[in-house]
This record gives structure tokens, C-alpha cells and sequence, in this order.
């Protein structure tokens, strides 16, 4: 069922960037190629004195740098049990690059540019994916960059010493921080690739909805991004909220002593000059002896003051978010069950932030996705989570081997086998899925010729987008349950 896209090649133009020469290579289909620039540092390795620091500068280099092979990613936990996921890489802290995949062919084509924030809670994941790197959805017309950040303890680990060396009072929100750090980039770089950075979309899904949610939310981010797609996932009501930052302080001083630091005559130099594995270890050792087994682990987005002003729930329904286009997804077998990562609060969140986004006067769209390939659906398997992935990147033939990974969320929920039975009907499902999305990042309005009219949500109307084959528009988002 795996097929490899058939054209790799390495190309010798090399792109100016703000720090020096990147190449890349040329990936894709025969007529499809894109271009594929793996690994482009975005900031400063944050090793030694800048674990627990924001982002820094990256530093300049001579020549023409080969971003040919993904990098390293952030360092996160062994999956015990799971399946060999294609994300669990080697992994260190010098995990700040961006993988760049474009269609453009000149550096004046401008166009719109799709950033995408991996899921994995705020625990897991990593922008060198197989799946997200599928040159199918850049095919579309759009620039698609992956972006790595650092996670967990290392990347949402609050501290009253971390915070007594602040310039702002704070600590936490690292991740944020290196996505905010991402961003900037794309900003002074972008249009070096073809990209427009006057027309940025991000998209997340599961924690990176999550992400999204939070950029929304952070004034720190405002002008930096012009639309917005959660996937089953935000920072809005339940689902990963943000915590007070003394709460999380608090949490960071049991953390230190749960690393033996905390008798330490300086603690913070103490903390830093260990290895990255003794702090996932510690991270891993706490969330079981403390029971927290929630998408963000230990940690959470801190409210700040800075970053977060408040949560996001309270920033969305006050109207101080930053408002853009916005789509919301929901799988509908995440939403009712049965299987694990269920969670129908999702809806009545995502009715918050497009009741917020509306009255700010920008359009919200709604979908609930529910196709399921056809031998898992002849199991009575339901749309699980993750399950729209593989329609968003184009993996309709099971090109990155992403589906052996959705199958270990689709056993519980009915499938019986590790082969989903893909067919033509995936392909029209994800070409039409991908359609929609590049017309969303081009115009903010998902609304595709030929295809289904896919209204903007309205309250009284409380229309949404069934993702199903024949693709429905129907009315009741706010009831799905």
C-alpha cells in the first residue's frame, strides 16, 4: 500500500535567508515538484545558560548551509508501547529549525504561507513528520513550513528563580516563545521561498490547535499570522487551559527537587548543567507519581501577564483575542466515542472562539470531519482522532506510512486491522479537504468552485460542514452531541 513520491533530487540555487545560504532539494510527483528545504535554523541552539531562555538570534554562517536532512527534534519521552512513531527521531535540545516546503518558482509569486504547529499534547511530536512533509498540500498553491519547539519540562518549565532573572517577571511558555520566534522569521524571510508574509495562516492540531488557540490569544503575536485553523484541539474552556504562573512556579519548585537541585547554593546553574535526559525523566516521573496524564503533562500555557494576559477562555469571550479567519474541526468519533482521546467539551470551546471571532466581524467556519477509509469503517470504526491528518497533507496511498499510526488510536475505536482499505474515495476526500484549506490560507474563505457552499458560522444558523463522502452542509454545530 506504501508508495514513495517518485522525485528526489538535490538542487544547487541556493536561497538568501537574513542568517545565510540555504539549498534544499526537489521532491513530488512528475508535473508536481516542489521544493523541500529541511532543517533551517530559526534561532540559537538553547543549550547550556539559554535552557529555560527565550529564543535568541541565530547566528550568521558563511557559504551556502545544505538543509537537506530534517534535524534533530526536542527532547520528549520513549512511547513505551506505541507503535514506532515516524516523529521519534534522535533528539536534543538544539532543536530550533523549520522545514520549508514551496511550489513557487520565483521569489515573486507571494504566496500564501501555511505554518503548521505539531500535536503531541505539548509533550510529544516534531516538525519532521513524514506525513506533514507529504508535498501534495503545497501543490495547492501554498507554502507549508514545519516548525520545531521545544516542549514539556524543557520548553513550559515556570520557576521563581526562572522568573527572578526575567526581564518580564515571568518564566514558562518557552514553546511559545520559540513559535512567536518562528513566526518573526517567516516574516523577514518568507518571501525568499515565494511566500507571502502579508498572508500567513496557522494551522495545529490536538496541542498544536492548542498552539493556535494560544497565539490568538497573546498580544505578542498580533500582526503575525492572518488566519487561524484549530483541528481537534484548543486552549479555549477545557481541553488544555493555561494555568496561573505562581501555580506553575510552584509546580517548578517541586520539579527542582525532584531533580536534587533544590539544596543546590545556585539551583537555576544546577538545573542547566544536566542532561536533557534527566529532566524528561524527572518530568516522566512526576506525572505518574502525580497522576497527570492530561495533553500537557506537568505543564501548561502560563498566564503571565505577558504572553497570556489571562486565559484564553476569558480572553476570547472578553473580545481581546486577535482576531482573523478562523476554521474549527472536530473528529466526530473524538467528540461521542468509543476509543481513548475523547473529549466532547471541544464543541461548546470552539462555539466560544467563533462566537468571539464573529463578533469581532471575520468569518468562522465549522466542520466536524467523519470519513473513515472503508475497511475500517466496515468494522464500525469512528472518526478518530488524528484521522483527518492524512486528508490534509494528501496521504490518500499511505505515502508516509502515517496510518499504521492511526491505527493504533483506530483499534480501540472498531478497526480490526492495520490496513485501513484506502481507496479512490480517501483521494477525492483529501483532494477535496486540501482544496479548501489552500483556499482558505489564499483568501480566508475555504469556499472551493464545483465543491460544497460551506457557510460562515452563524449563531442563529448554527451551520457547519459535515466531512463525509458526499460532503453536507448541516445545521446544529453547537448540538452535535
Amino acid at each position: 500500500m506504501r508508495r514513495r513520491i517518485s522525485i528526489n533530487h538535490l538542487i544547487s540555487k541556493p536561497v538568501k535567508t537574513e542568517a545565510g545560504h540555504v539549498s534544499g532539494a526537489v521532491i513530488g510527483e512528475p508535473g508536481q515538484e516542489v521544493r523541500i528545504y529541511r532543517g533551517i535554523p530559526y534561532a540559537a541552539p538553547p543549550l547550556g545558560e539559554l535552557r529555560w531562555w527565550p529564543p535568541q538570534p541565530v547566528a550568521h554562517w558563511s557559504g551556502t548551509r545544505q538543509c537537506t536532512e530534517f534535524k534533530k527534534i526536542a527532547p520528549q519521552a520513549a512511547l513505551g508501547d506505541l507503535p514506532p512513531f515516524p516523529q521519534i527521531l534522535p533528539s536534543s535540545e538544539d532543536c530550533l529549525y523549520l522545514n520549508i516546503l514551496t511550489p513557487a518558482k520565483k521569489t515573486t509569486d507571494k504566496l500564501p504561507v501555511m505554518v503548521w504547529l505539531h500535536g503531541g499534547g505539548y509533550q510529544l511530536g516534531s516538525a519532521s513528520d513524514p506525513l506533514t512533509n507529504v508535498p501534495r498540500l503545497p501543490g495547492y498553491g501554498v507554502v507549508i513550513v514545519n516548525v520545531n519547539m521545544r516542549l514539556n519540562s524543557i520548553g513550559l518549565l515556570a520557576h521563581p528563580l526562572l522568573s527572578k532573572e526575567s526581564p518580564q517577571g515571568v518564566s514558562g511558555n518557552y514553546m511559545l516563545l520559540d513559535i512567536l520566534a518562528s513566526l518573526h522569521w517567516v516574516q523577514r524571510n518568507i518571501a525568499a521561498f515565494g511566500g507571502d508574509p502579508k498572508n500567513v495562516t496557522i494551522f495545529g492540531e490536538s496541542g498544536g490547535g492548542a498552539k493556535v488557540a494560544n497565539l490568538m490569544a497573546s498580544p505578542l503575536a498580533k500582526g503575525l499570522f492572518h488566519r487561524a485553523v484549530c483541528e481537534s484541539g484548543t486552549s479555549v474552556g477545557l481541553f488544555m487551559p493555561g494555568k496561573p504562573l505562581k501555580e506553575l512556579e510552584a509546580m517548578g519548585e517541586k520539579f527542582f527537587a525532584k531533580l536534587g537541585v533544590d539544596k543546590e547554593k545556585d539551583p537555576l546553574a544546577a538545573a542547566r548543567s544536566l542532561p536533557w535526559e534527566e529532566i524528561i525523566e524527572a518530568d516522566n516521573t512526576m506525572m505518574r507519581e502525580l497522576a497527570m496524564f492530561g495533553p500537557g503533562g506537568l505543564w501548561e500555557a502560563a498566564v503571565d501577564g505577558w504572553f497570556l494576559p489571562d486565559t484564553p477562555t476569558i480572553i476570547f469571550k472578553t473580545g481581546k483575542q486577535n482576531t482573523a479567519p478562523l476554521i474549527v474541526c472536530a473528529n466526530l468519533g473524538e467528540l461521542a466515542g468509543p476509543g481513548v482521546l475523547v473529549f466532547p467539551s471541544l464543541i461548546s470551546d470552539y462555539v466560544d472562539m467563533l462566537s468571539a471571532v464573529s463578533k469581532a466581524g471575520a468569518r468562522g467556519y465549522a466542520c466536524i470531519f467523519d470519513h473513515v477509509p472503508s475497511k475500517w469503517k466496515q468494522a464500525g470504526c469512528v472518526s478518530t482522532h488524528a484521522m483527518e491528518l492524512g486528508y490534509v497533507f494528501g496521504d490518500w496511498d499511505n505515502t508516509s506510512g502515517n496510518w499504521l499510526i492511526v491505527y493504533f488510536l483506530a483499534g480501540p475505536s472498531g478497526a480490526k486491522s492495520p490496513d485501513p482499505g484506502l481507496t479512490h474515495i480517501d483521494r477525492k476526500v483529501s483532494e477535496a479537504m486540501m482544496a479548501m484549506w489552500a483556499q482558505f490560507a489564499k483568501t480566508g474563505d475555504p469556499n472551493v468552485e464545483g465543491l460544497v457552499e460551506w457557510p460562515a458560522w452563524e449563531a442563529a444558523k448554527d451551520q457547519y460542514l459535515c466531512i463525509a463522502e458526499p460532503f453536507q452542509v448541516r445545521s446544529g454545530f453547537s448540538k452535535v452531541l
